[in-house]
């Protein structure tokens, strides 16, 4: 039996605790002692009712304040740091002694990281195999400077400045710690073993990598939630609308738009105020306050709004269903990008009803259909949970086997 370390620091979706609950299910059927260090610590021992975990508080700070930029979106991946604690030597040397002593404690065989760059940094110079399993937004690029989100800033100063900063800081604690140095903030997460992301490649945020990083990722795609409510429809005309967006200051926008339009539409009311729904009720439009069956979702449903979330985004694509995506923060963001890129979905502006009419007709459109269709021939045949668990199921024949014969 070996001992391994499942690590969550940063994102607070739940997204990474289905990834993680898939993960550490398998290998405790498999005998294996498994730890889970994760940001939320109050969530996980519930989502893990099935399986016997040991729990710890994963170390992640929020620097946003200190830099004041909470309204302000990060540009690339190292402002994205630079906002978790990586914005000066000192802060992120208490992140990574806090990991240190966590690895220390625990005595990992294994570890497996979905989205703890800090946690891949502490581990640099431990003799143990790391393998991403989360989104492929936690992975940037190899690019120099890695994971820019906006194209036009590729060349601006700033965005270069971010990464040399960055790289300094990491550099002074990976002296203090006795860690392997580093050249650019690719070259951190050149460490990690191997790849394992939860989607397709045609959806990775960063969209085409580059040869070296391919050779060590797997795109094992997007499994159906499983949830045992039915989703029933209202029996109107039109088309029928799957509508999962958190609520924000553009809800009314879009409820407004959904009321108007001859449609049968499921709103999964995921932070909208009673107050906002009781506004925009309608017969043709149910609100639901818990998921319902995805598999059911898929079978019925014209086309999707949603913010952009990689897991949602990919069951619908992998249905050949367009998607109406309004992103909320920049992961979301890129996600949408990409989908206007297979011309399969749009990004939703808010702004008015009218312009989300016009969104609306553009992604019901049989263009986007076709494009979706395309998406949906070529992995019809896979099998996502299949996929991820002989991935896992690798991971621990080549690196844990492996080492035990050693």
């Amino acid at each position: 039996m070996s001992r391994i370390l499942l690590c969550w620091e940063l994102g607070t979706d739940y997204q990474h605790l289905l990834s993680l609950q898939a993960v550490a299910r398998f290998y405790h059927n498999k005998g294996h002692e498994i730890w889970v260090a994760g940001r939320d610590a109050s969530k996980l021992k519930r989502l893990f009712a099935d399986v016997t975990i040991n729990v710890l508080a994963a170390p992640f700070a929020d620097s946003t304040a200190e830099l004041g930029v909470e309204k302000q979106a990060p540009r690339s991946y190292a402002d994205f740091l630079r906002r978790c604690g990586y914005h000066h030597s000192d802060s992120l040397s208490g992140l990574v002694n806090a990991w240190a002593n966590l690895f220390s404690f625990v005595k990992p065989d294994l570890i497996l990281i979905d989205h703890a760059p800090t946690a891949l940094l502490a581990a640099r110079n431990m003799a143990v195999a790391k393998i991403s399993v989360g989104s492929a937004f936690s992975v940037p690029d190899d690019n120099r400077p890695a994971g820019v989100f906006f194209p036009g800033d590729l060349a601006k100063q700033d965005i270069i400045r971010y990464e040399e900063d960055l790289v300094k800081n990491i550099n002074k604690v990976c002296i203090e710690f006795s860690l392997p140095r580093i050249n650019n903030l690719a070259d951190l997460f050149s460490d990690l073993d191997s790849c394992i992301f939860q989607t397709y490649s045609e959806l990775d945020h960063y969209g085409y990598r580059s040869a070296v990083q391919r050779r060590d990722t797997i795109y094992v795609g997007s499994s159906v939630a499983e949830f045992s409510e039915p989703a029933v429809f209202p029996h109107f005309k039109g088309p029928k609308i799957y509508c999962h967006i958190k609520g924000s200051v553009e809800t009314p926008v879009l409820l407004k738009t959904l009321q108007a339009i001859e449609c049968s539409a499921i709103v999964l009311a995921d932070g909208i105020p009673e107050s906002i729904i009781n506004t925009h009720r309608s017969r043709h439009i149910l609100y639901i306050n818990k998921p319902v069956n995805m598999q059911d979702v898929l079978e019925k449903s014209t086309f999707a709004i949603l913010n952009g979330g990689i897991s949602s985004v990919s069951l619908f694509m992998k249905a050949g269903i367009p998607v109406a995506l309004f992103p909320l923060h920049v992961e979301q963001f890129l996600m949408a990008k990409r989908v206007e890129a297979l011309n399969a979905g749009i990004q939703l502006n808010l702004a008015d009803v009218d312009s989300a009419l016009l969104g609306l007709k553009k992604v019901n459109s049989r263009q986007k259909k076709v494009a979706a269709g395309l998406f949906h021939e070529k992995y019809e045949q896979a099998n996502a949970h299949n996929e991820l668990l002989l991935q896992l199921a690798l991971v621990e024949q080549n690196f844990l086997f492996e080492k035990l014969k050693s």
